[in-house]
């Protein structure tokens, strides 16, 4: 039997974060534990972007302080990081208003917000039709990076500082005596651990079950379509969202990618479900003309670990010693890994977190659905 101080259940970018703090923070033997290989899945196929637009203030303070440790360890991971700006359409004049009364909010959180007329959008942005939109709002500090090489380059920072990472290794059981972790088991292997992290993914709710605990998030599909970007649109292009029609769509170097909707009830397969195509199609052409005559290059879909109320869960399992959890980050989970990882780290080493988690702690569900 294999030992380890910590055992991380995850090869996402909450988990290889989780195992990158940990190192750092001068945990010796950290083994990480991938039942595919690292980023295979919700974080290889997020979109990228780490969005600095929204409307309730918590989640702003997250974001910033998410993006924050992305720009700070970028030197030592590598990372192709960059500002690319995030524009959000309004086509109604409620929806307008609404998002008018949010300017103030992202002011005084020091994040720039400018309001765009449709004539402004379309001088600065032409490629995008604006005949229907009543306002839209501008964030230039959003970034983007590619998320399958992000992990990656965790991973091998996490490396670096001497973590184990072991791929193609499903858990199959996490072991108690009196309340307490005692080891994790794959096919046909064990390690002796007394700490263990779930950062499953959308497998969290699963690998809970395994030591009794309750961890309600949901798997639930998002589709994504590639298209042949027109040379109309910039190769570098903002983040474009219409939040009143669940569409965004976002310039990438295999092409401009295009989502809209979520498949209905939970799955773990990610199959692409090409039912949706005409549907995201339909608002992709008529925001950008162009696409008219694009040609669909490809398609991907990813399963999200989404909670009840849309807050994560972060931090220990009361009632099991040794359990700490890092799940449910829905749509956010590229943006927010890192933090949750440095949160984590702070928590197993030294009880206390930089991060209030109170509002995260995984029993204020108690009795809560499985997830939204």
């Amino acid at each position: 039997m294999d030992t380890a101080d910590i055992v991380i259940v995850g090869g996402g970018i909450v988990g290889t974060s989780t195992a990158f703090f940990l190192a750092a923070s001068g945990v010796r033997n950290v083994l990480l534990l991938e039942r595919d290989v690292v980023g295979a899945g919700a974080t290889g196929r997020a979109t990228g972007v780490m969005l600095l637009q929204g409307e309730a203030e918590e989640g702003l303070r997250l974001q910033l302080e998410a993006i924050r440790i992305h720009r700070q360890y970028q030197p030592e991971w590598g990372t192709d990081l960059a500002a690319h700006g995030s524009l959000l359409l309004w086509c109604s004049p409620e929806e307008a208003a609404r998002a008018r009364q949010l300017e103030p909010l992202h002011a005084r959180l020091g994040i720039s917000l400018e309001l765009l007329s449709p004539a402004e959008i379309g001088a600065r942005f032409p490629y995008l039709a604006t005949d229907d939109v009543a306002l839209g709002t501008f964030s230039a500090a959003d970034v983007w990076a590619t998320p399958g090489l992000t992990v990656q380059k965790i991973a091998e920072a996490a490396r670096a500082r001497g973590v184990v990472i072991r791929e193609h290794a499903e858990v199959t059981g996490i072991d108690l005596d009196a309340g307490r972790v005692q080891r994790v088991r794959t096919r046909g292997a064990a390690v002796a651990t007394a700490v263990v992290v779930n950062a499953a993914g959308a497998w969290a709710r699963a690998v809970g079950a395994m030591a009794g605990a309750r961890i309600p998030v949901s798997p639930r599909k998002r589709q994504v379509f590639v298209l042949d970007r027109p040379e109309s649109v910039p190769s570098v292009s903002p983040f474009i969202m219409e939040p009143g029609k669940d569409f965004y769509c976002k310039s990438r170097p295999e092409g401009l990618i295009i989502v809209q909707g979520q498949t209905r009830g939970e799955t773990l397969d990610a199959t692409v479900e090409w039912g949706y195509l005409d549907e995201a199609l339909g608002c992709a052409e008529r925001r950008l003309p162009a696409l008219r005559a694009a040609p669909i290059t490809g398609a991907w879909a990813g399963i999200r670990p989404m909670p009840p109320d849309g807050r994560p869960l972060l931090g220990p399992v009361p009632g099991i010693e040794g359990y700490f959890v890092a799940a449910g980050f829905g749509g956010q989970g590229f943006t927010r890994g890192p933090l949750a990882g440095r949160v984590l780290a702070e928590l197993i080493t030294t009880g206390r977190s930089s991060l209030d988690v109170s509002p995260y702690r995984v029993d204020r569900l108690a009795h809560a659905g499985r997830g939204r």
